[in-house]
């Protein structure tokens, strides 16, 4: 940074440690913010700023939401460029590039130029980091080098993380379906891939197949667990032998579950096989669990809750371009009502809902959500800037109002859903289906 530094203005080595600050934490980043300058939030850029109207002089730090990595660190730092400094100052001359630095397994690339404002002549300095499938980018903008030592300052703290909320990204390209990442390591050592009929979940010799939902039919109902595992799982196996469980309520909850001694056709292998089918509002989700012995399967999975949880492992990063496009989720319910005193029938409600979120260009969106109550019909409208991170997504709408939501897409069947969990708010929970 030092270097840029040199190229812009006769920079002279100020003591770092002498600059009080406070450390803060923005999207991947933890950093020393300045002191006294003043912090904003704007369509999600984090952006700090001082001034001297006596001097006549200015300088802003900006700090930018994650992003998807192409894999490359110079051509990270000339699209975020190209978005962040030359679309918004209007520089078309090309900045001068430092080396590319490591720095924590981040490849960093930095470059500089200079241009006219109404302020006079000034300096604007971009940092890139690529790495772990992300790229993460911070600027500084300033007119004189009184600025230059919390700047300096500020650039030396950054520490990014290598993870996102339990997560690491592998920029893996899906081949089903189009979108940017089809694999995602835990921290927690499992690892999860998108296969065409399932979602495939490993840890060390312990393999589970989360199948895609399956419309539950009639003759299917009449016995759940051998007629998924003999239509999903049991062509696989050369069985030895089985261990039929059938329908309980003497757990915590009822359960459809199947194993067997037996060896895999495709291997010669010889496993445990495991197969619980799980029935929600007339879906099953059959879970297929390879170990490579009965005892390792009890170790890992003591209660059927730890199966329930595998669920958990159907989870994808987003990509920036990924969510482009109009995405949906509907509802519906209804109340009946009944007198206190004579428990007579007192009629009933009806409410059937619809939002919708169009994404348009990486950077606008607009929201509309209709609902119908006994035919009393209502809408509601939203328009502002977003951000997306592999993991997150931030909103800003028409009146400023910024929301943070957790963000990542389940795999299904030849598609994704996509999850906005509100950060704020975790009831407020959005599962929303992309229109073709």
């Amino acid at each position: 940074m030092k270097k840029l530094l040199l190229v812009l203005v006769c920079l002279y080595s100020f003591p770092i440690s002498s600059f009080a600050q406070s450390t803060e934490t923005f999207d991947i980043a933890t950093f020393q913010a300045p002191t006294g300058w003043k912090k904003t939030n704007k369509d999600g850029v984090l952006i700090f700023n001082t001034s001297n109207q006596q001097k006549n002089t200015y300088a802003m730090i900006m700090i930018y939401a994650s992003g998807e990595s192409s894999g490359n660190a110079k051509s990270d730092f000339e699209g975020d460029w190209q978005e962040f400094i030359a679309g918004q100052l209007g520089i078309k001359g090309k900045p001068e590039l430092e080396p590319i630095e490591k720095n924590d397994g981040w490849d960093v690339v930095s470059g500089c130029a200079a241009f006219e404002n109404e302020t006079g002549r000034s300096a604007v300095i971009l940092r890139t980091y690529s790495g772990f499938g992300k790229t993460f980018s911070a600027a500084a903008i300033f007119n004189s080098q009184d600025s230059l030592p919390a700047i300096e300052a500020f650039a030396s703290s950054i520490k990014l993380k290598t993870t996102g909320p339990g997560k690491q990204v592998n920029a893996t390209a899906a081949k089903q379906d189009g979108y940017t990442f089809a694999t995602s390591n835990f921290d927690d050592g499992w690892n999860a891939a998108i296969n065409s009929d399932w979602v495939e979940v490993t840890k060390g010799d312990t393999t589970v197949l989360l199948h895609y939902g399956i419309t539950i039919t009639d003759e299917m109902r009449q016995d759940l667990s051998n007629s998924y595992w003999n239509k999903i799982a049991a062509n696989k196996y050369n069985i030895r032998n089985l261990y039929p469980t059938n329908y309980s309520v003497l757990k915590d909850f009822p359960y459809y579950f199947v194993q067997a001694d037996a060896t895999e056709k495709a291997t010669g292998k010889n496993v445990f096989v495991s197969f619980q089918v799980i029935s929600k509002n007339g879906t099953a989700y059959c879970y297929e669990i390879v170990t490579p012995t009965r005892d390792s399967f009890a170790r890992q999975f003591p209660t059927m809750d730890k199966i329930e949880n595998l669920s958990g492992y159907n989870r994808f990063a987003i990509g920036r371009s990924d969510l482009i496009g109009t995405w949906q989720a509907g509802a519906g319910a209804f109340t009946q009502y009944y007198f206190v005193s004579s428990g007579n029938y007192a009629g009933m409600n009806i409410t059937v809902s619809n939002l919708k979120y169009v994404f348009v260009n990486g950077t606008s969106y607009r929201t509309e959500v209709k609902a119908v109550t006994n035919r009393i019909y209502a809408s509601e409208k939203e328009i502002g800037k977003y951000t997306v991170g592999n993991w997150d997504i931030s909103t800003t709408d028409q009146n400023g109002k910024l929301s943070n939501f957790s963000a990542w897409f389940e795999a299904t069947k030849g598609g994704r859903i996509l999850h906005l969990l509100n950060k704020k708010f975790s009831s407020e929970h959005y599962l929303l289906a992309k229109d073709r």
